[in-house]
């Protein structure tokens, strides 16, 4: 979609919880002393996380900043016995934890001019019926794109608002989605001093406005939205765009993604990915399909189509502590000189994670990746997937 580059403005970012913790031996505090505590937290009428964000994101710079998310109280969670019905007991069963219902604020700065700032929401109703996501921002976004391996610098500045349901059917992990995206924009292409040696440093902007929506169909079966240990996600979706409904594009974008989970043993999860997307039609060079992995920036490898694939393998070695390994590999549909590229689009890495909100199962972290190009590295709040 064509939003993404201000949703990686947005949610790309991570920001590393002060350290504050005890030793996390795994028979330092018995099981149900953790429950426990977990209980406590749930009955406190929900609970702040205050984010410094650090950026590392290649594509827009390194940064600070700074994000506030509100967890909301679970529904229930006071302990009380309440009466009960059938189709709840079948919900219960699904053994699978809702998203959490967050609000949060941010607000970024990096150090190639990129700034933001927004809010977001996500919720469930209806005992996870129902899931909402909804976030809007307003951005400059300064970032690069390539032509046969030859960066070329832009400029994007403007508002994007993005809103998504899904409905589950019946009792089932099959959910049918339903979106929609606003972006409101300029756009500038700074060019080479040599050959514009003047005192203005950017073109003339154009302003557009690319207006979109979409369907999916998704299977979640994963036991956690927020760091699965088990579990499958499937995704298709498939977004259109026109100028009839106010944008000034026609095209077509579909992706298509899978993610599976599996506990092997007690400490460790294997987990793997398969992502392809393809557009189609009079689609803008921001929103052309590109390899989506850790190691490599975002527009760096573009086609009309493009797709990916990683396996991770995580250990956790305490209770609020885990280590991590993964590789993966990319590849583009190289039609035209744009998309043409001599490199190998392979990455590796390996991160940690420590569980900083464990009532929600937030982990936060940091990821090393090495791609075909340079080596990176990314601070992670939530499964990077």
């Amino acid at each position: 979609m064509n939003t993404r580059t201000y949703l990686a403005a947005a949610w790309l970012i991570l920001g590393l919880s002060p350290l504050v913790m005890a030793e996390d031996d795994p028979s330092a505090e018995p099981a149900e002393k953790e429950e426990e505590a977990k209980a406590k937290d749930d009955k406190s009428g929900g609970k702040f996380l205050p984010i410094p964000i650090i950026i590392t994101e290649p594509a827009i710079g390194e940064g600070l900043g700074a994000a506030v998310v509100y967890f909301h109280a679970d529904p229930g969670a006071d302990g009380n016995k309440r009466l009960t019905t059938a189709t709840k007991l079948n919900r219960a069963d699904r053994q699978q934890t809702p998203p959490p219902t967050a609000t949060g604020a941010f607000a970024l700065y990096t150090n190639n001019d990129t700034r933001a700032y927004g809010i977001g929401h996500s919720r469930t109703f209806k005992e996870d019926a129902w899931r909402l996501t909804a976030l809007f921002a307003e951005a400059k976004v300064n970032a690069t794109y390539y032509v046969a391996d030859n960066p070329f610098d832009f400029s994007l500045e403007g508002s994007v608002v993005f809103a998504r349901m899904k409905r589950r059917f019946g009792d089932s992990n099959v959910f049918v989605g339903f979106a929609t995206s606003y972006l409101d924009s300029e756009i500038r292409f700074p060019l080479d001093p040599v050959f514009n040696p003047g005192d203005e440093p950017l073109i003339p902007e154009a302003e557009f406005k690319d207006i979109g929506a979409s369907v999916s169909i998704l299977y979640d079966s994963r036991d956690d939205t927020m760091m699965p240990a088990s579990g499958w996600l499937a995704e298709l979706a498939s977004w259109h765009y026109d100028e009839n409904i106010g944008g000034d594009f026609s095209y077509t974008s579909t992706n298509l993604k899978i993610n599976s989970f599996h506990k092997l043993g007690k400490k460790f999860v294997l987990g793997w990915r398969i992502e392809s997307s393809a557009a189609a039609g009079d689609y803008p060079f921001y929103a052309a399909p590109y390899v989506k992995l850790r190691g490599i920036p975002a527009l760096r490898y573009q086609g009309a189509s493009a797709g990916a694939v990683e396996i991770e393998l995580r250990y956790q070695f305490a209770k609020r502590w885990a280590v991590l390994g993964f590789t993966g590999e990319g590849w583009t549909d190289e039609r035209n000189l744009a998309d043409k590229t001599e490199d190998e689009i392979d990455t590796f890495g390996f991160g940690m994670r420590w569980l900083a909100l464990p009532s929600k199962n937030v982990w936060i972290g940091i990821d090393y990746a090495r791609g075909p190009e340079e080596d990176f590295y990314y601070f992670q709040m939530v499964h990077p997937w």
